[in-house]
């Protein structure tokens, strides 16, 4: 064998460094998962590839017309709790282990495993919720319309447990009350909003004439018997403010006995499950209880800390989007280290001795107040002290010295009681109160600007306005506290779901232990944040808005009713389909090989030597069911075509494509040459390309539009802010054009001093304009274009700049024109479209929008 110098750092043969950075069962859940998508995923029942289909690879707008799509972070988290519990059937955590584990794994003990449970791990602000959403409509849709057989598997009752009232009133107000979450974010498609029929019931809700599904949300102590409600083994601290204690007796219908009279399996999804991995706990007692008297068809646990306290990672965690890749993905804010050349003085006296990084704190802040007023939004000084003592005299300090912007309620300290029994938890008579203020905080007219807390807050205090987190205590582990739940109560995006390209930052200033703490958290994440020097770099926050005084160059753009809609079935159309008239290169060859099966060699070669060590020659019987073949393929158009509950009709299309067209002859189907000849991979690619290319057109319904809104004005848009490149426009009614790269900037540079553009701008994502065109894989889009330019003429032009071609480049021309044609015919204004690659560019340099037309015009691309 030859020797070769190998660089060992360029090693990971066996995935060393990915184990130890996540639960023992990740890695290998990754790789299946990947190798799933790619195959459509197999196995999957076809409600839930349509729903996997519909969900991910589709556009999405919220109601108030801005696009959103989910983040590929929750994607995952979906397509794994789905493949490990509907594919692969691994419903017990020895099962899990045992198929997913990597070998050198060591295994907790596990004294309970009945049922299904699984652990989703999702940085702080990654958007947890909406993955349990979506577990619920998965789950329920299949028990609803299922085929029997299936559906008798699936919940249709749905237990949602909080850990404490903060956390309830959250689930509650923001996602789950009235299903709202459901709707926000287009978790049901349009056809099967017959078959959605859930009661929601929130915490005190009375009970109510019984539908097909249920969804109960309540926090765990009022699953408790009641002689145990008093009881908590949560901190003072945390009690305080979180709520931790509710009140023993509800006014409304015991949920307990709702379960036992339903009689039905249920589905518990517990939040901020970081406090769940002991099942001997009385959280987990109350699911073990409801499983023996019910049944409990599966347990997920969602946490961004699902971490024992020696630091790993709970053992039945199957999907883990840690806070490294969250900065990076830019869903959550990017912390900014604040560096003072400073030490804190040694005195008694708690202000003075963090003085230097109090006054660094409110500084920073009144920053950020003076630069996102313009979008009206509120920052928050979250400020953390090492005990009740000094949190009171750094908020009386705050009040004094700073009486417009945190005296009196403007600052909130979460401690009052500071003597007795009681001391370090809010007083009865403000519990109420400041629970409300601190659930309230990011609502605009709301009056806190500061919050004084020892708290060791961890996930559930949801608070979006943090952009300053001031901390002056000490942590270690005896804290019970973990630094990305101190750092996650500024991680949230204050402007989550606009469209904007902006970067958002929570800055963390503080003394050098909390400091250190901070960096405990980097080694953590393999990760360096970015710092800045107190007093020196000043913030400064680009934002784009409608400039009054350019009121001149303002533009209207016509809102259509949408130009095409996805047919709910198009199994009617199939059945009509003429396979003799479908397109194919060639006709496919059969070649005499009759029976017996065919040899293939394996050879065995060393990954690092790149040696052949072994040599050998294998035999493989042929296939010899032609049904097996015809209907692998029947799923790949299906797949492609995203029409899982299709493959009744399109299989015996498929096999008479085969059996009369394919071979340009009619052909016996159980003739071991021709089952030879279409289990050929070219017969398969030609095949699919074949019933693709027939049934694309047809999947949608192109629709005569009509005026919505006659022109909406670009004046009309809300400020926002802005990282990308800008450029100051003279003829564009924005202050700045905000452009997307440097290539869009240099073409908004051209459209600025062409002559004969009269005015233009951006269209920002955030303005919302947009046309339906359908997707190489059958999908229905949303196409944004990048600019809109008036000439001297008047004529009104739609314009794309692109840097590469994609895939659907001719898809999106297509629609746009359709919408062009429609907006000219409806309006009598005339509007036109042409797109713009930087490579045209590259070699003239036009004067006039006139002079950029007449050259695209004569290329075999020409996009008018």
């Amino acid at each position: 064998m030859s020797k070769r110098n190998i660089d060992s750092s360029q090693l990971d043969l066996t995935g060393t460094v990915a184990q130890l950075k996540t639960a023992i069962c990740v890695p290998a859940i990754r790789s299946a998962i990947a190798e799933w998508r790619n195959i459509g995923y197999e196995g999957a029942t076809d409600i839930t590839k349509e729903l996997l289909y519909f969900w991910f690879e589709s556009d999405h707008k919220f109601p108030d017309g801005l696009p959103f799509r989910y983040h590929a972070c929750q994607r995952e988290a979906v397509e794994t709790l789905i493949y490990v519990w509907e594919v692969a059937k691994t419903r017990k955590r020895w099962d899990l282990y045992g198929r997913f584990r990597y070998p050198t794994a060591v295994i907790p003990p596990v004294i309970h495993d009945d049922f299904a449970r699984y652990c989703i791990k999702m940085a702080t602000g990654s958007g947890k919720t909406i993955v349990m959403g979506l577990a619920i409509v998965w789950q329920y849709l299949n028990a609803a319309i299922g085929k029997e057989g299936e559906r008798e598997q699936y919940a249709d009752t749905f237990l949602i447990i909080a850990p404490n009232v903060i956390v309830n009133e959250r689930l509650r107000k923001d996602e789950f009350e009235g299903g709202n979450i459901f709707k926000r974010f287009s978790m049901v498609p349009k056809h099967y909003d017959l078959f959605w029929d859930l009661n929601y019931y929130m915490r005190d809700d009375k009970e109510r004439p019984e539908k097909e599904g249920t969804l109960l949300l309540t926090n765990i102590h009022r699953l408790y018997d009641k002689q145990d409600r008093k009881k908590t083994t949560e901190p003072d601290a945390m009690t305080g403010v979180l709520g931790d204690k509710p009140s023993e007796e509800s006014s409304g219908m015991d949920i307990n006995e709702f379960l036992r009279k339903n009689r039905k399996p249920v589905l518990i999804l517990n939040d901020e499950a970081h406090h769940t991995h002991d099942d001997t706990s009385k959280w987990n007692k109350v699911i073990h209880n409801l499983h023996s008297e019910i049944g409990v068809s599966m347990q997920l646990d969602f946490t961004a800390t699902p971490r024992y306290q020696k630091g790993q990672l709970f053992p039945w965690t199957i999907s883990d989007y840690p806070l490294k890749q969250a900065i990076i993905d830019g869903i959550v804010k990017r912390p900014m280290k604040g560096i003072a050349h400073a030490e804190e003085v040694n005195v008694k006296d708690t202000v003075k001795r963090y003085q230097v990084y109090l006054t660094a704190g409110i500084e920073r802040w009144k920053e950020y107040k003076e630069q996102l007023a313009p979008l009206k939004r509120k920052p928050v000084l979250f400020v953390m002290m090492n005990d009740t003592n000094e949190a009171k005299e750094v908020t009386d300090w705050l009040r004094k010295k700073y009486p417009d912007e945190f005296g009196g309620d403007k600052t909130q300290e979460i401690h009052t009681d500071l003597r007795g029994e009681n001391a370090g938890e809010v007083s009865k008579k403000d519990l109420d109160n400041a629970r409300k203020l601190v659930r309230e905080i990011d609502n605009p007219d709301n009056s806190i600007n500061a919050i004084v807390s020892v708290l060791m807050l961890r996930e559930g205090w949801d608070v979006k306005g943090v952009t300053v987190v001031v901390g002056l205590r000490p942590y270690s582990s005896k804290a019970d506290i973990l630094p990305e739940q101190t750092i996650g109560r500024g991680l949230r995006l204050m402007f989550r779901g606009k469209g904007y390209n902006y970067i958002e930052r929570v800055d963390v200033i503080g003394n050098k232990k909390f400091i250190e703490f901070v960096e405990d958290l980097e080694k953590e994440e393999d990760m360096e944040f970015e710092s800045f020097e107190l007093g020196k770099d000043k913030l400064h926050i680009v934002v784009i808005q409608p400039d009054s005084n350019k009121s001149q160059y303002d533009i209207g753009l016509p809102i259509l009713t949408p130009l095409m809609t996805r047919k709910k079935s198009i199994a009617d159309e199939i059945e009509l389909l003429d396979v003799m008239t479908l397109k194919i290169p060639e006709s496919l060859k059969i070649k005499k090989e009759g029976s017996g099966g065919k040899e293939f060699q394996y050879e065995g070669i060393d990954v690092i030597t790149k040696d052949k060590l072994v040599e050998r020659s294998y035999h493989v019987e042929q296939i010899t069911n032609p049904q097996e073949i015809i209907g692998f393929y029947t799923e790949l158009i299906a797949s492609e075509l995203r029409l899982p509950s299709h493959f009744a009709t399109l299989y015996p299309k498929v096999r008479d494509f085969f059996e009369s067209k394919a071979f340009g002859k009619t052909v016996d189907l159980t003739d071991q040459d021709v089952i030879n000849a279409i289990s050929e991979s070219i017969a398969g690619a030609i095949c699919v390309r074949a019933f693709k290319q027939a049934l694309s057109p047809i999947l949608v319904n192109r629709e005569k539009p009509e005026i919505s809104v006659p022109s909406r004005l670009l004046s009309t848009m809300e400020p926002f802010p802005w990282s990308a490149p800008t450029y100051k426009g003279l003829k564009c009614i924005l202050n700045l054009v905000p452009c997307d790269n440097d290539f869009e900037r240099s073409f908004a540079s051209f459209l600025d001093n062409a002559r004969d553009v009269m005015e233009f701008s951006k269209l920002p994502l955030s303005f919302g304009f947009s046309v339906e065109y359908q997707d190489d894989k059958g999908n229905m889009r949303h196409y944004y274009p990048d600019f809109v330019a008036i000439d001297k003429e008047n004529t009104n032009w739609i314009i794309e700049t692109k840097g590469l071609e994609d895939i659907n480049v001719v898809r999106k021309d297509e629609a746009i024109n359709f919408w062009c044609e429609n907006a000219t015919e409806l309006t009598g204004n005339e509007w036109r479209y042409i797109r713009v690659n930087q490579s045209d560019l590259a070699n003239f340099s036009p004067n006039t929008m006139a002079d950029l037309v007449q050259y695209l015009s004569g290329f075999p691309s020409a996009r008018e």
